[in-house]
């Protein structure tokens, strides 16, 4: 890497985050866009590409992965490539692909089928995870007959362009394996065409919580908000944050609380009472958020102590 090219992408990143201290080696200190700490908290190795903010733990593996994350400029990302090449590509950048389809054999649910697996995919649905028939057809719920996802729920999840950005299976028989997901990265914004960022939004930890809850909702597919989510709430400065995570999360949830008290979010805390969303119904799941605690700095010290 020329002298020349350095100075091009520090150019590019100084025009994107502002003015950067400069370390050793190539590392350079920015501001993070994704915390926005009044520090230069987001250390970049401008020849290795690895990006860190030792505040929130936004991290990557690119310089273009960056760019896109913190949502810079578009004609900036060919420059950066034609720069680096593809010498960086590696198992991880691998697994943070995109989706480019549903599994192989899907179905969609609402499009009856006179097979035992159409049956039993539509009891588990409606009667077991008390899906509606417009919860199916809103949110596309599909299963398949065949294939890797045989005997499987699938939950599609699309961004705000309608472009498919996870899904999730869930086995509705007992005696095989209970869940499969894609190979590929989690840190996406769950359900994110349905989403109104102008709205206070609820983030819950699975796909059918988030059904249950119907509203607003975000599913995380795990127990731990990442960097899209996080970077997207602070961007879109969402007024108030429900968040509802079940109780063997409650040291995640202290820990997602702190950070968006820090950065000026509203967070109520969402009491599920051992129980998660899906099991609690629509209802008492908007009961709950309804009468959820504004949490405060003081309520935070409080959790922290019980931990």
């Amino acid at each position: 890497m020329t002298s020349a090219q350095t100075q091009t992408v520090l150019n590019i990143l100084h025009s994107h985050l502002g003015k950067s201290t400069t370390h050793k080696n190539e590392e350079h200190s920015f501001s993070c866009p994704f915390c926005n700490h009044y520090k230069k908290k987001l250390q970049i190795n401008i020849l290795a590409q690895k990006w860190h903010c030792w505040v929130c733990n936004a991290k990557g593996q690119t310089i273009n992965t960056l760019l896109r994350k913190s949502n810079a400029p578009t004609h900036v990302y060919p420059r950066i490539k034609e720069i680096y090449g593809d010498s960086s590509y590696t198992t991880a950048t691998k697994n943070t692909r995109t989706l480019n389809s549903l599994p192989e054999n899907y179905s969609p649910l609402y499009i009856k089928r006179n097979t035992p697996n159409y049956k039993n995919a539509l009891h588990y649905a409606t009667r077991i995870r008390k899906l509606t028939a417009i919860d199916i057809l809103k949110f596309q719920v599909g299963y398949c007959e065949s294939g890797p996802y045989a005997g499987m729920l699938i939950v599609p999840s699309y961004d705000s362009s309608g472009l498919l950005n996870y899904y999730v299976g869930r086995s509705f028989y007992d005696n095989t394996i209970k869940h499969k997901n894609p190979p590929i990265s989690k840190d996406i914004i769950g359900f994110e065409s349905h989403i109104n960022w102008n709205q206070p939004i609820t983030i819950v930890e699975g796909s059918f919580d988030a059904i249950a809850t119907k509203r607003n909702v975000i599913p995380l597919f795990g127990k731990k908000i990442l960097p899209s989510l996080r970077s997207a709430i602070l961007h879109h400065k969402v007024p108030r944050v429900n968040l509802a995570l079940d109780s063997d999360a409650y040291k995640d949830s202290i820990i997602e609380i702190e950070y968006f008290l820090n950065n000026g979010i509203d967070v109520h805390y969402v009491e599920l009472n051992s129980k998660d969303p899906n099991e609690m119904g629509y209802e008492d799941m908007i009961e709950a958020i309804n009468t959820a605690r504004k949490v405060s700095f003081f309520d935070l010290i409080q959790y922290k102590i019980n931990i």
